[in-house]
């Protein structure tokens, strides 16, 4: 039998699941250690990828005097403060990411346990449902 209330929170378990309730049990499939450092690892990879497009469009911009001055350019004083900016850059993307990954798997932990507590009370509904249609 339907009840406003089981209506209500079979339409709030559906809007969840339509909306942000995809990312968070895809989020929740992992433990949380695997899901931040999957991350971390991804916004390694980002970094790296966006540090070096950065390098190689500042290499062009400045084309024309790197060339003039190919023999006279310190690079060991360039190449240190590149890898100097890259470890800190990374070391800041990571710690954000860090901070982030895990406030955001809290939340959706969070979450995920009224949906399944929503869950198990309707399974419940359902099985007295059952059981008072068969005394009858």
């Amino acid at each position: 039998m339907l009840s406003k209330k089981k209506i209500k929170i079979m339409f709030l378990m559906a809007s969840y699941e339509k909306g942000i309730g995809k990312k968070d049990l895809d989020r929740v499939k992992f433990y949380k250690n695997d899901y931040i450092r999957f991350n971390i690892l991804r916004t390694v990879v980002y970094v790296s990828i966006a540090y070096l497009l950065i390098l190689g469009l500042i290499v062009m911009y400045n084309i024309e005097y790197v060339l003039k001055n190919a023999l006279s350019i310190p690079y060991t004083t360039i190449g240190i403060y590149a890898v100097t900016g890259y470890a800190l850059l990374t070391i800041l993307y990571v710690f954000i990411t860090l901070i982030v990954c895990s406030v955001r798997y809290d939340r959706s932990r969070k979450r995920v346990r009224k949906y399944f507590k929503y869950l198990k009370y309707l399974g419940k509904y359902y099985q007295d449902d059952e059981n008072d249609e068969e005394e009858h």
